[in-house]
Order: structure tokens, then sequence, then C-alpha cells
């Protein structure tokens, strides 16, 4: 059985901002973090990320920014031994309604139809009530 654990991206693996990461130069990983990433890979995990991006849905930047913001993640978390596996994101404003915004269930559905598994137990690091809302609608271990 493989090993699986969720990550919310902003204020876990790196820095938050209230005006939004909206650019890779903005992105900055909280100290320890990618080695936690790293230990984790080697541990046997599969590291999957869910993350509210509003800011795509207030126009603060674009779909190729933010995958660019993904890539520079992906870099250094690589560069330290660490893997994640998929990057799951609602890219919709908080007056959408979509079902895929935490604390919403949807985006943690989606990992689970994707990889196939049951989140019932799964653990899910975030750092907001909403994580903690979201973990507990689909079985996660918040």
């Amino acid at each position: 059985m493989k090993k699986f654990i969720i990550l919310d991206r902003d204020g876990v693996i790196n820095q938050d901002s209230d005006n939004y990461i909206k650019k890779p130069e903005e992105w900055l990983p909280i100290p320890g973090s990618i080695q936690a990433i790293a230990k984790l890979t080697q541990a046997g995990y599969n590291i999957v990320v869910a993350t509210n991006q509003s800011g795509l849905g207030r126009g603060l930047f674009d779909e190729t920014t933010l995958q660019n913001i993904h890539a520079k993640m992906l870099e250094v978390i690589e560069i330290f031994g660490g893997k994640i596996q998929q990057i799951f994101y609602c890219p919709h404003h908080p007056d959408d309604g979509c079902n895929c915004r935490k604390p919403n269930p949807g985006l943690l559905q989606s990992i689970g139809e994707t990889f196939n598994i049951s989140l019932k137990n799964i653990p899910f690091i975030g750092d907001s009530y909403k994580d903690i809302q979201a973990a507990n609608h689909v079985g996660c271990q918040p």
C-alpha cells in the first residue's frame, strides 16, 4: 500500500503573503520545509499539494505565471531529493461558489480520484482552519 501525504502550499511549503505570491521571485521556502519534503520522499511517501490560488480568479497572475512558480518550487524540492507527485489547485475567486476551493472538499476529492485512493486517515498538513475543514470533509487526518 502506497503512503500518501497532502500538503497545502502557502504557509506550509513557502512563506505566505497577504498580497499573494504573484511571481516566481516572491516564492520563498519556509526554513526546513524543503528538507522535510525530501525526508518524506525518502521515507516512501507520495506527496501531493492541494492549494487555493484565487490570485488567478482575481486576475493578479495568469496560468503561465502559476506554472512558473510551481516549476521553481519543484526544482528546489528536487535539488534536495524530494518529489511532489502532483499539484492540485483551485483557480477560482472566493465568490465563485466552486466546490474545489478549500474548505470545500472538491480539491481533495480530485486527489483521491486521480490516484484511486481512499482519503481516510491520509495526513493533510495545512496552516488554516479552511485546511482542517477540507480534511475533515473527506476523512483526512488534519
